[in-house]
């Protein structure tokens, strides 16, 4: 089971991290040429939440590591990391109940896998894992339709 679900997060995080613009087609990839100008030119606040965000996530792929080489004070150092950055203000994008209830969420899920590292069950840190990645996913499609409401 244990190999099932690493397998797993590894081929989610391998398959989503791939050039998005391969499979596109010449029109498509002509269409996006100035949406992709457009995010060259960020304005310094959306420059540190993009910082902010690489930082989240080289935190996370520290957990990730960590798991792979079944390294438990790596595991929960990466936690520590990600709970902490959930509780600075750079982490508040977007203000409202929804936003709040998915951060709360995000926090949950960072302290039990942390609480699993230190219980040094594998399995437990891997079902962890998977649960603050999706808690991830959910929340950038929801600011992702906001922006959509918004402009």
């Amino acid at each position: 089971m244990r190999n099932i679900l690493l397998i797993i997060v590894c081929g989610v995080l391998v398959t989503s991290s791939g050039d998005r613009h391969s499979t596109l087609s010449p029109a498509s990839a002509t269409e996006l040429a100035p949406v992709t100008a457009k995010n060259q030119q960020k304005n310094p606040a959306q420059e540190k939440v993009s910082q902010f965000m690489q930082a989240k996530l080289d935190s996370s792929k520290e957990v990730l590591e960590g798991m792979m080489t079944e390294d438990f004070q790596q595991i929960q150092k990466g936690a520590q990391k990600l709970i902490d950055m959930s509780n600075a203000t750079q982490w508040q994008v977007v203000e409202g109940p929804v936003f709040a209830q998915q951060s709360a969420e995000f926090r949950n899920a960072a302290k039990e896998l942390q609480n699993y590292a230190k219980k040094k069950n594998i399995d437990g840190v891997s079902l962890s894992y998977l649960h603050l990645t999706m808690t991830c996913i959910a929340c950038h499609k929801q600011i992702k339709k906001t922006a959509v409401v918004m402009r």
